[in-house]
């Protein structure tokens, strides 16, 4: 799915997000961290953003710059399976974003009103209908710079038993976020991850969340292993 998708064929609108910790297990079992090469633009110390829209046709609030990988040092070693999360760490999240070293000086992706950043901005439009969804945490008491704690942190772990560096890459299944979400009556939708959104249920689920007093029956369905 791109942003200038084929008359009639769903667009993409956006599709960024940050990750964090990212770690590789080895064949013994043991997982080694991932250190982040800090470029000055898509990644700094232990966080990294991707951004997958390229502020074309249907992505109106995005840009032209892209980035769909990272970049580190590990170890040498065999390595089979990958976690990470998705998500700002929480003192990186709450911190002054306007003192803040990019990526997270990137004002489209900070939720200034819920003191903190969006994790992820994902969206399509089908012509007839769409769906949006930012995800972050909420119910955060405090300042931006003096949050103590959120009640909804939001954030979603992500563990690929099949991953293998080389063969294959990490994958963002936009129809398995979207199950369960209503595509066809004529009416968009949209989730700002407020508990009281009853649109946010069905993509809380399928990311492994849980949404007001309703725990996920299974973790995360969105990222995969697989061709890119």
């Amino acid at each position: 799915m791109t942003c200038d998708a084929r008359a009639g064929d769903p667009a993409l609108t956006d599709l960024r997000f940050f990750v964090h910790d990212i770690e590789l297990r080895t064949l013994d079992g043991t997982w080694q961290k991932l250190r982040l090469d800090n470029d000055g633009n898509w990644q700094q110390t232990g966080l990294a953003m991707i951004d997958l829209e390229n502020g074309g046709a249907a992505c109106l609030n995005g840009t032209a710059a892209m980035n769909n990988g990272v970049t580190g040092t590990i170890p040498d070693a065999t390595y089979r399976g990958l976690r990470f999360v998705l998500g700002v760490p929480f003192d990186s999240n709450h911190a002054d974003p306007l003192a803040a070293s990019a990526p997270l000086d990137d004002s489209a992706m900070h939720w200034h009103w819920r003191s903190g950043y969006k994790f992820l901005r994902a969206g399509l439009t089908t012509g007839t209908d769409g769906f949006w969804i930012h995800l972050g945490s909420t119910g955060c008491e405090g300042t931006v710079g003096n949050i103590s704690v959120c009640h909804q942190p939001n954030r979603v772990r992500v563990e690929l038993d099949d991953f293998v560096p080389g063969e294959g890459g990490v994958v963002f299944d936009f129809s398995a976020l979207l199950e369960g979400t209503n595509l066809g009556d004529r009416e968009p939708g949209d989730c700002s991850s407020a508990p009281s959104e009853a649109s946010c249920e069905a993509p809380f689920a399928t990311l492994g969340l849980k949404f007001g007093s309703k725990r996920a029956a299974t973790g995360q369905r969105v990222f995969k292993f697989g061709d890119r």
